[in-house]
């Protein structure tokens, strides 16, 4: 029976490994684009506000095909969104590995967004459906997949960079995409129930659970959004240079990448509400601390706590989210977690940038942590289990 079991196991693994790969590659991706922040001022002299703008439009595309593509993973159609989220994210890099203006970047970073958001949700669902027993573990694996893929992906951002110039990275993360295409196209649908048609996933948000649930994303999401312009830019702004933002990045990925499964499990075991809240309370004061250190080391070490922080507590999130809907809608929930997810950090990052730039780096992280803690407050109170619940 032991072995019977390890085989099955086994067999399971291997059959999410494009799954793994897709969101690894992904990643990489997303995280060179994100190392590469301050050369977008540095060498095409774009302005913080138009920063913005880019890292926005991207989240914005995600928030577009999160939510209408999501349904289709739950008919079954998870491995052809894989497919076409890495072919579809190789043409992004592509185009930034290429572009000079503004518009080019925008619409970069947008293709790269809409690739993410098709093909987040089909992972996620085949993820959580196929060992529900230990759905939080393999939550926090993806998570380590895509952590890993953020500590490769300013490293291949930091040595292309070094070869050629700020595009090379870009084209280089486009070669990979083609070259994984071959194993992508392996990916297998997972056995769980489907839905009998598509459904809107909009249609989810009249559940009190889920609203609950997607506050606390959303308050998670706030730090993620303003982190990604704020942090990097006031590390330039204190005399870092390329090269040690990208392995300020690298480093700061390795406690996510190792405690995440221990997070999940930890968080399937006391329960994902009160995971999540913990996680939130944690960041703000974090954040908060930003503001008020001074110095690139300081700012980086503290920086570091924050990162084993969100290895325990990041994968709390969408496993709230996963608890709140059925089996046949959970690539729907974890769509629509998605889709607030970008559509908070893209005001976020819009917000928060200018904010930055109209004041200082305490002033705006004092804001950042205010506005998570009143999401995780709202959230807390509408997921409150009911005394049936309880009982």
């Amino acid at each position: 029976m032991r072995s019977m079991t390890k085989l099955v196991i086994s067999t399971q693994t291997r059959n999410l490994i494009p799954y793994y790969l897709t969101t690894f590659a992904m990643a990489s991706a997303l995280a060179s684009v994100f190392a590469l922040v301050a050369e977008f001022k540095n060498e095409l002299g774009f302005s913080s506000f138009e920063i913005g703008v880019i890292i926005s439009c991207g989240y914005a595309a995600s928030f577009v095909s999160s939510i209408v593509l999501a349904p289709l993973a739950d008919r079954g159609q998870a491995p052809l969104l894989l497919r076409f989220g890495v072919l579809l994210g190789a043409a992004a890099l592509l185009i930034l590995g290429v572009g000079t203006e503004l518009w080019q970047f925008i619409l970069g970073r947008a293709l790269l967004g809409f690739a993410l958001g098709a093909a987040g949700p089909a992972v996620r669902r085949t993820i959580i459906l196929s060992d529900p027993d230990n759905f939080g573990r393999n939550l926090g694996r993806i998570g380590t997949a895509d952590v890993a893929g953020f500590v490769v992906g300013p490293v291949v951002a930091i040595v292309f960079n070094l070869i050629g110039n700020f595009h090379t990275p870009f084209l280089a993360l486009a070669v990979v995409l083609i070259c994984i295409l071959p194993t992508i196209w392996r990916a297998q649908a997972d056995q769980g129930r489907r839905g009998a048609r598509y459904e809107n996933p909009i249609l989810l948000l009249k559940e009190r659970k889920v609203l609950g649930a997607l506050c606390m994303v959303a308050a998670y999401w706030v730090f993620i959004g303003a982190f990604e312009p704020v942090w990097v830019m006031e590390l330039d702004a204190r005399g870092a240079e390329q090269w040690q933002i990208g392995l300020a990045l690298t480093l700061i990925c390795f406690p996510i990448a190792f405690l995440a499964p221990i997070g999940g499990t930890m968080a399937q075991k006391y329960g994902s509400r009160l995971w999540s809240m913990g996680l939130i309370i944690g960041c703000s004061l974090i954040a908060i601390s930003f503001g008020f250190v001074p110095g690139l080391i300081p700012l980086i070490a503290i920086t570091f706590v924050d990162a084993c922080f969100e290895g325990m507590g990041f994968t709390a999130t969408p496993m709230m989210v996963s608890e709140a809907v059925s089996e046949e809608r959970q690539a729907s929930a974890q769509g629509l977690l998605v889709s607030v997810s970008v559509a908070i950090a893209a005001v976020a990052t819009l917000a928060f940038t200018w904010l930055y730039g109209a004041t200082d780096d305490t002033t705006t992280w004092l804001a950042i942590a205010a506005t998570m803690l009143t999401f995780g407050g709202l959230g807390w109170i509408l997921s409150k289990p009911s005394e049936v619940e309880l009982n």
